[in-house]
């Protein structure tokens, strides 16, 4: 028989298993700020660049003949405004496009058709869809779009007071995050 104490070996930490419901959280936060990461980057990529003397310095005045026989004049006015690049392909635009005509009777906003053909095509169009309170400048050839250099849409610009472009957004954007922006140009 022997003196010495009995050794027992020591037993090694426990750790608990991490329930499955609480791993399954984790996994659905990793999961989202992943979503939200590439959405963000993805967003960033699609901006356009905005021409540093649209920045800089207000947009020289734009006039052009608007598809319903009138002429709009896109230039500085003491009040924010929008401008925006669209086309009748784009499937966002459908959706975003209502939202700008009702907007447009208290804001200010201009609406480019990015080459959308005729001048009759895109008359028909917001006849069809009933967009009538809407400013339409048609940009069959994409010119007034790549002096803007505007490749997707839609695409659009928030305009200071002063006429420099100070934000940009590409996609879908809501009736008001829109009027948030505008206002927030004008405090």
């Amino acid at each position: 028989m022997s003196n010495a104490p009995s050794q027992t070996p020591p037993s090694e930490p426990s750790h608990a298993p991490v329930p499955p419901k609480k791993r399954r959280r984790w996994l659905w936060l990793v999961e989202l700020a992943v979503f939200i990461g590439i959405f963000w980057a993805v967003r960033a990529y699609m901006a356009p660049h905005i021409p540093p003397q649209f920045t800089e310095h207000p947009l020289p005045i734009i006039t052009a003949p608007t598809v319903d026989g009138g002429t709009a004049t896109i230039a500085a006015n003491g009040k924010p405004t929008l401008i925006v690049f669209w086309a009748t392909w784009c499937g966002v635009c459908h959706i975003e496009l209502p939202w700008l005509n009702n907007l447009a009777k208290t804001e200010q906003i201009y609406t480019i058709a990015l080459q959308s053909g005729s001048t009759e095509a895109v008359r028909a169009y917001l006849a069809k869809n009933q967009l009538n309170h809407l400013t339409v400048i048609n940009d069959p050839d994409g010119q007034i779009a790549k002096q803007f250099g505007v490749s997707v849409t839609p695409t659009l610009f928030f305009l200071n007071p002063d006429g420099r472009i100070a934000m940009s957004e590409t996609g879908i954007t809501s009736p008001w995050g829109i009027r948030l922006r505008l206002w927030w140009l004008g405090v």
